[in-house]
Parts: structure tokens; sequence; C-alpha cells
């Protein structure tokens, strides 16, 4: 398995990631988990937090936090993507606040002018990874000292979850047996999600302590469109924010959040 490079997905990107209810929900629950501990009030005047998006793709929560006075790197392998971002950036009007650098994830420590973060992201690029247990290293070596990651990837459990109910039991036992869990060419679903057991092993060994747990997106995959529809998405949100930290229904989101500290 390569590392996925989205530059012949990237227009889907844009609208399918952070658009609609689905962005509404994830960014609910990534501000909600970040606010204690991201001081965004000391970035107004020019001291805040240095952010590094990394696999960052067009950015978008991160040109929010440069909005709000951060100083942003956003770093991908997808020269599509990155182009997205920079439409944005001019748009926003954020040109001395963020810089885009075309890198892998493994080489940020060798790319030259990209500074160890305060605060590191890494959204939805694990589970498109061949090695990403070693990719969780790289990221911690990114990080200051008291600095934080914000870490979020494809849950296994909940795609297993969802082929049960739909008693796909065949196609679950298919990718059981060769462990590759992507769909048709072009899918969003990627090859290698991740169980979160496991991505929690992997950070306390990377060195990081874990400040909160969240999912994204508990409930609302599972709802039939007819009902979903009818409900205002403001509800939606302020229930998926309610049951996002209380199982069993964050262990069968379709993402985790992980925002853990480096020691």
């Amino acid at each position: 398995m390569n590392d996925r490079n989205f530059d012949d997905l990237a227009e889907r990107f844009r609208k399918r990631i952070y658009g609609g209810l689905k962005g509404d929900i994830r960014l609910a629950v990534l501000k909600r988990d970040l606010a204690p501990y991201v001081n965004l009030e000391s970035a107004i005047d020019g001291d805040g937090p240095v952010v590094l998006d990394a696999g960052g793709g067009q950015g978008q929560f991160a040109l929010d936090l440069a909005e709000a006075g951060c100083r942003v790197w956003i770093t991908d392998i997808s020269s599509a993507m990155l182009a997205l971002a920079a439409e944005q950036v001019e748009t926003r009007g954020l040109q001395q606040r963020v810089s885009l650098v075309e890198v892998p994830l493994q080489r940020l420590n060798a790319a030259p002018n990209i500074p160890s973060a305060d605060l590191l992201l890494c959204h939805a690029v694990l589970e498109w990874l061949a090695e990403p247990q070693q990719a969780l290293v790289h990221l911690a070596d990114n990080l200051n000292a008291g600095g934080y990651l914000s870490l979020t990837f494809y849950n296994r459990r909940a795609l297993e979850f969802r082929l049960l109910q739909r008693g796909s039991l065949r196609q679950l036992d298919r990718h059981l047996a060769s462990d590759n869990w992507g769909g048709h060419p072009g899918s969003l679903t990627p090859s290698n999600p991740l169980l979160p057991e496991e991505v929690l092993d992997w950070v306390a060994q990377a060195g990081l302590s874990l400040v909160a747990h969240s999912g994204i997106r508990c409930f609302h995959d599972f709802m039939t469109p007819e009902i979903r529809d009818k409900l205002p998405a403001e509800a939606i949100v302020e229930k998926e924010l309610h049951y996002s930290r209380i199982d069993p229904y964050r262990q069968l989101a379709r993402y985790v959040h992980l925002l853990c500290r480096k020691v």
C-alpha cells in the first residue's frame, strides 16, 4: 500500500468534507475540544500558537485559526489540494499568516522553513497512509514540548458496524481477510481505517498524553435521510456534541478525535 495522493479527488473534497451538516458536526467537535487548551485570544495580539496542518489539503480548519491570528503552515503531497487552499488564502486575505508547502508528512523535519508546532493538526490522514503508526511518531517529533496534536481518523469499528447493519457479511469477511477496506476507485472510504484502541496505544508509545477523546458523527450516519432531513441541523449538531464523549456512541462514531499533549 502507498500513501494516498488526492490530486484526483480535490474537487470532491471541497464539497464533501467540510460542506453541509457533516462539516458542521466536524467543526463543532473540533472547536469544542480545542477551546480549553488553545489560547486564540493571544493570537489576536500576534503571540498565538504556531499551527502546522500536516496533510492539511485545503486547510479549512487551519484557515479559521489563521483568521483568528495564528501563524499557520499547511502541508500536503497533493498540489491540487494545496492549489484549492491557495485560493482560499487569497480570498480571505491571509497571505501574511499562511504558508503552503508540498511535502510528505514523513519529511516535515527535513523541509526548510517549517517550524516545530505549538498545535499540530492531522485530520483524516493516518487512514490513508501505508505506515500510520510511524507517521504518528513523525508528528510527535514536530511538536514543541507542551504542544498539542489534534488527530482525527476514520474509525474501523464504525465501518464494521455499518456492514453488519446492512447484512453485508460476506463483504465484511473479505475486508477482514484482506485487511483492505477501500471501496471502489475514487471512493472516499479509506483502505486502512483504524481501530481506536490501537491508535490510543500508539499515542502513548509516541510520548503523548491524551487530554480529549471524542467521536465525530456518532449517530448522523446511521439515520435515514428521510428522518434526518426533517430535523433542524442545529438540533443534530447539539446532540452529536452531547453524545460525542459517551460510550458506546463514541465507539461507533465515523471519525474519532484525539487531542494529545507532548509531555
